[in-house]
């Protein structure tokens, strides 16, 4: 294990931040240190959205060797609750050559280990577990047993060979707030974002444009949601599903080609999607098929307060 976290640490950036809100809502927000992954030669640091909660008035990257930068906040991921910061005035030492795993490759049961950087910038703080599940959290993370918590959230999880799996942070499936699954980090549930859905919209983020979770406007009954059939029960005015001419009734078939036998499979996949996405719809009314083109379209997402 020590030879997995020694080939990460060179690359795991403890992140100080000063001022900003010391609670938000009725929950304190987690100022100090946390953890973030330099990712390139430009800088740029991918960490959790949860250690930016209290909108810091300025930020600080110490990176392994003990070098200190200014950073800034790039964009965020609104979906899967990550942010990239950039440094200031950065110069690359050393070609950034981060190894990782597919999604694919994942085994339940298989060791892990969590890793940050918020103890000590030149020395990893280490929790060992195995992985519990994948595609929990609506489809969109890695559970694990590893304890994470701030102490890790916006780090990384390795395997016991060092290579990347994914990045600690809080989730919910009860919830979209950004704080939602803190609750649990000392209940042997933790959640990581599989490093490979952060490099597919690291591009995006880099543009600067914070990236929003889609909605399409139509739901089942609440008792439906998990082991029903999915039947739609609500279609809200003037949204993607009711200017596609989706109706209550009408039973989901398939979307993109894939098909879909319960509500629980439409809501999965429906979770996973960006702001902008379009979507092909199959759908069964009167018992005819009929098929259906909407564009998903932003979740609001609340301001700190």
């Amino acid at each position: 294990m020590p030879d997995a976290v020694n080939t990460v640490a060179p690359y795991l950036v403890r992140i100080e931040t000063i001022g900003g809100h010391e609670k938000v809502g009725s929950e304190f927000a987690n100022t100090g240190t946390s953890t973030g992954v330099l990712l390139d030669q430009e800088g740029h640091v991918i960490t959790g959205t949860f250690n930016f909660l209290h909108d810091p008035t300025a930020i600080l990257l110490v990176f392994p060797d003990s070098t200190k930068k200014v950073a800034k906040k790039i964009a965020t991921d609104h979906l899967r609750m990550l942010t990239l910061l950039k440094a200031n005035d950065f110069t690359g030492s050393r070609t950034v050559s981060l190894p990782m795993r597919s999604k694919e490759s994942i085994r339940v049961g298989e060791r892990c280990v969590a890793v940050g950087a918020v103890l000590n910038a030149t020395a990893p703080n280490v929790a060992l577990g195995i992985v519990s599940g994948k595609d929990r959290i609506w489809g969109k993370a890695i559970q694990t047993d590893a304890a994470i918590g701030p102490n890790n959230y916006g780090g990384l999880l390795i395997d016991l060979e060092g290579k990347i799996l994914g990045i600690p942070v809080p989730l919910s499936m009860m919830s979209d707030d950004v704080i939602a699954g803190a609750e649990m980090y000392d209940a042997g549930v933790g959640m990581a974002i599989p490093w490979e859905d952060m490099l597919t919209r690291l591009p995006k983020l880099k543009e600067g444009s914070d990236i929003l979770p889609g909605s399409v406007g139509f739901g089942f009954k609440d008792n439906q949601t998990f082991i029903g059939d999915p039947v739609i029960a609500v279609v809200l005015p003037d949204s993607p599903a009711d200017k596609a001419g989706l109706k209550i009734g009408d039973t989901i078939v398939r979307i993109d080609d894939v098909p879909i036998p319960t509500a629980l499979e439409v809501t999965k996949n429906i979770r996973q999607r960006y702001a902008g996405e379009t979507l092909t719809i199959v759908f069964q009314r009167h018992g005819v098929e009929q098929t259906a083109s909407l564009k998903t379209e932003a979740k609001r997402i609340e301001p700190i307060r």
